[in-house]
């Protein structure tokens, strides 16, 4: 089975395609602009333990790893949109190779391999968070890992092999990049998996369980006990809140750090069918023909589908009783779904590994290249400080907000913006004599009156922000 040029072909024009995106548009509030802001306070302060909401107050939402990634690359790439985004893309094809692992009998395994990563890297919901600052991804590495590790061990006529240990390092990779959710769903796949097969004793016999777990804390939670230490707290809000009331309560209000997601009940299964297209219907459109060859027939059900279906399941049905809902809470099942979405083109298309079916490769990256073009308010400058704040990388001026100071308004003076919110602090800046640059949504410009102030002139305008500037005393 040879997938000629085009299936390597595709994959290579799409992962370079997102790789030469990365810079092209802005950092956009809240979540982008957000996380990057947080690792580039890492990099500055050196404080490695304790993400940072703002300047000395911490950020309970996420574990480190992602950060901790962000953070090394901007080291190295600069502190820009880059920097900030190619750990990200690092993960998502770390997360792809991981399907080397897989046995793809009778596929040959490069090809099929390929076949995989391009399904999962070019859908809509893997095309956009391998080029997004997010959490989500490295959570997704991380329960592969374990996911295949398992298969790898189970799989085998003897106990043994490096995968029984990788498994757990896949768990403490969830465990660091988005918290005990990894885990928990993890372990959905794998009972779902064991209710089809009951064979509980060939698991307990497969993995060294006691000293596996043990790894696993060995490398996770060595950060979580400091974190505790560092602030005090951290572990109530992070497991009660971000874990349990996030997802049981209707708009829950706890959160520090932003709203609660409402959404209907079970909309995550639109969201997971939404991020696969376009392989989401080519998968529906296969599934009603049968395999083109008797090679290719296999048992039904065949275990190699009915195991990464456990898997696609899992997220889907944490999430489906959930009320704070993402869209990005279906990337977990994404690698399964391409595993077996790769899996019905070559054995039921009659092109195989050859089929012009991988050309739906391209339409994410031409989408997102014209919706970078026209300026979209996806990829465009909407939704970020960048347009006010460019002019005024080298000035020494102090840079002020009045009232309320978007994510991307840090990282774009690099830290250096302040926030004035108090009626007090507001009209002492006001009311300064010194140069100074203020910003200010309109609507409180217009309230407080500050387009006939003799004090300040309009510098700039964008998004529903104002820019001030001290007028020069008249000599």
């Amino acid at each position: 089975m040879k997938p000629g040029r085009l299936l390597p072909g595709v994959l290579v024009v799409v992962v370079l395609a997102r790789l030469a995106s990365l810079a092209l548009y802005p950092l956009t509030d809240t979540t982008e602009a957000r996380y990057a802001e947080i690792a580039r306070k890492m990099l500055e302060t050196g404080n490695w333990i304790t993400p940072q909401w703002d300047y000395g107050v911490p950020f309970w939402g996420k574990p480190p790893l992602s950060f901790w990634a962000a953070a090394a690359t901007m080291a190295i790439f600069g502190v820009n949109e880059f920097g900030a985004r190619i750990a990200t893309l690092i993960a998502a094809l770390a997360t792809a190779a991981l399907f080397l692992r897989w046995p793809h009998a009778p596929a040959p395994r490069a090809v099929a391999s390929m076949a995989v990563a391009l399904v999962l890297l070019s859908s809509v919901l893997g095309f956009l968070m391998m080029g997004a600052v997010a959490t989500d991804v490295f959570m997704t590495f991380g329960m592969t890992l374990s996911m295949i590790a398992f298969w790898n061990a189970v799989s085998r006529d003897t106990p043994g092999g490096s995968d029984r240990w990788w498994f757990f390092v896949g768990l403490a990779i969830g465990l660091l990049s988005k918290g005990p959710v990894a885990v928990v769903m993890t372990g959905i796949a794998l009972f779902l998996w064991l209710l089809w097969t009951r064979d509980w004793r060939r698991l307990w016999q497969a993995l060294p369980w006691l000293r596996g777990i043990g790894l696993t804390l060995l490398l996770a939670a060595p950060w979580y006990i400091a974190a505790e230490r560092a602030t005090p707290g951290f572990l109530h809000y992070f497991i009660i809140g971000e874990h349990w009331q996030r997802f049981t309560q209707p708009g829950w209000t706890g959160d520090l750090y932003g709203d609660g997601h409402e959404r209907p009940r079970g909309v995550i299964w639109l969201y997971a069918f939404g991020s696969a297209l376009p392989w989401s219907i080519v998968a529906l459109v296969l599934l009603r023909r049968k395999p083109v060859s008797a090679q290719a027939r296999r048992p039904s059900p065949d275990p190699q589908i009915a195991y990464p279906l456990c898997w696609v399941l899992a997220p889907l049905v944490l999430f489906t009783l959930a009320r704070n809902t993402l869209e990005s809470y279906a990337l977990p099942a994404l690698p399964a779904f391409a595993l077996i979405t790769a899996r019905l083109v070559m054995e039921r298309e009659p092109g195989g590994a050859s089929s012009r079916v991988w050309l739906l490769g391209l339409v994410m990256p031409i989408v997102v290249a014209g919706l970078i073009a026209t300026g979209s308010e996806r990829f465009g400058d909407k939704g970020s400080q960048r347009v006010l704040l460019a002019p005024l990388r080298d000035s020494k001026v102090p840079i002020v907000y009045l009232y309320e100071r978007p994510f991307s308004g840090q990282f774009y003076s690099g830290g250096r913006a302040q926030l004035a919110t108090n009626p007090a602090a507001v009209e002492t800046w006001l009311a300064t004599g010194e140069p100074a640059i203020l910003l200010l949504p309109q609507g409180r410009f217009e309230a407080l009156g500050l387009a006939a102030d003799p004090r300040w002139a309009e510098a700039g305008r964008h998004e529903g922000f104002v820019m001030l500037e001290r007028r020069e005393p008249h000599r």
